[in-house]
């Protein structure tokens, strides 16, 4: 496979402790660990392009404030149509993970997806489709 070398600018904190797990998780270099981690973005974002009804869960972790929260809670009720359920749990006193069930239409989900990801405090977002 032909290979290409990109530059990337990163926050110091986030590479430090990339740096860290891949080391943990036994990948033999950083290049080997990025381009794992991207293979893992793009096959847990591949069901975008999907047409017709997906399941799976969102799950994301934001900084608990009063905006934050309430632009969440906006998101989830504009979608409440392929949310299932939801799960929130206080990590610390500053921040929260959440967990949305959903069953939908491909493209609600993605819309979701954004809309979720694009809120100020929102820290990290994964998915989790089935198959």
């Amino acid at each position: 496979m032909k290979k290409i070398r990109v530059s990337a600018t990163l926050p110091y904190d986030l590479l430090e402790k990339f740096d860290e797990i891949y080391k943990e998780m036994g990948h033999k270099n950083r290049s080997n660990a990025i381009s794992s981690a991207i293979h893992e973005y793009i096959t847990s974002h591949e069901f975008l392009k999907e047409k017709g009804i997906v399941a799976g869960a969102i799950v994301f972790t934001y900084n608990h404030s009063n905006l934050t929260s309430e632009m969440l809670t906006e998101a989830q009720h504009k979608y409440n149509e392929v949310i299932n359920a939801a799960m929130h749990i206080h990590l610390n006193k500053e921040q929260c993970l959440e967990i949305i069930a959903f069953r939908g239409k491909a493209n609600k989900i993605k819309g979701l997806l954004k809309k979720i990801s694009g809120i100020k405090g929102v820290i990290s977002v994964n998915i989790v489709t089935s198959a």
